[in-house]
């Protein structure tokens, strides 16, 4: 590298710059600027060079500052026409089910499914398909069975279990810390779960949980709680002051696992008339 270059850089030089920057000749400006640098033989005209750097790196930056913002404005736009577009083929989806609901109801002139439909205690319902989806709803939120958690928690005592649910806490975001949806950061949708602890022994306890807060993996202690994370969503199992040493040294046999109830196939089915309506059925 030899500083043989002693023109100095005119406001004309610095014109073609801004042209050359304007009509998106990267390379071209960055080569001239680097030349200046590398062969100008007067501090003044290094100085001017090193000042266009400074400003065809901020004008680099704020291209791409806009062309970012640019593109967030038309993903936001998609996203909110693809919302839109959900919320009226759900809309319409809804409409369809609730037409083909009444043809159903209107199908049967069985009195007793047509009183199955209502309840004293939760109104009428449309179908009986209805109702017993509301039932297991119920069930499935607030009946504590069908999803076990195993913990290994090495106390030596039978100690007492709250369990909450919560989404998007800090850390679980799929999208990055504070990408959640709007209003989420720091977690929302908290709720205490029902729950039924069943003591296998002094250092180890199952959590029996309804079947809406089913997660997949199992609870890992950290601090001061157990948690079983699964994507965005989060059981805690707070069991009061613990031995976090010990605690910790029981995580590899903790556990869950979903309760499928299954029904055995009879064998050696027989039928046995005993008169002319009536049949009996064994099995083993």
């Amino acid at each position: 590298m030899s500083y043989r270059d002693d023109a100095p850089i005119t406001e004309d030089d610095v014109s073609k710059l801004d042209k050359e920057i304007s009509v998106g000749n990267v390379d071209q400006v960055a080569f001239q600027v680097a030349a200046w640098l590398r062969e100008k033989m007067y501090g003044s005209d290094v100085r001017e060079a090193l000042a266009q750097w400074t400003l065809f790196n901020a004008k680099i930056t704020e291209y791409l500052i806009n062309s970012n913002e640019a593109f967030k404005v038309d993903t936001n736009r998609v996203k909110n026409d693809l919302i839109a577009r959900q919320t009226q083929v759900e809309s319409r989806q809804t409409d369809l089910e609730d037409a083909f609901k009444t043809v159903i109801a209107n199908a049967t002139k069985d009195s007793e499914v047509i009183l199955a439909r209502s309840s004293t205690r939760y109104g009428d319902f449309k179908t009986v398909d209805d109702r017993i989806e509301y039932i297991e709803q119920l069930l499935g939120t607030y009946v504590p069975s069908g999803f076990t958690v195993t913990i290994k928690h090495n106390q030596n005592r039978n100690p007492n279990v709250k369990v909450r649910y919560y989404e998007y806490a800090l850390g679980t975001e799929p999208d990055g810390i504070g990408l959640g949806p709007k209003g989420s950061f720091g977690g929302i949708n908290n709720r205490d779960v029902p729950a039924t602890v069943e003591y296998q022994d002094a250092n180890t306890l199952l959590v029996h949980l309804p079947t809406n807060y089913q997660l997949e993996g199992k609870p890992v202690f950290e601090l001061d709680k157990w948690r079983l994370i699964d994507g965005y969503k989060t059981l805690s199992f707070d069991l009061g002051t613990v031995n976090s040493d010990a605690a910790t040294s029981g995580n590899s046999d903790n556990g869950s696992s979903h309760d499928a109830t299954s029904i055995s196939v009879p064998k050696n089915l027989k039928a046995t008339a005993l008169n002319d309506t009536t049949e009996k059925l064994t099995w083993e």
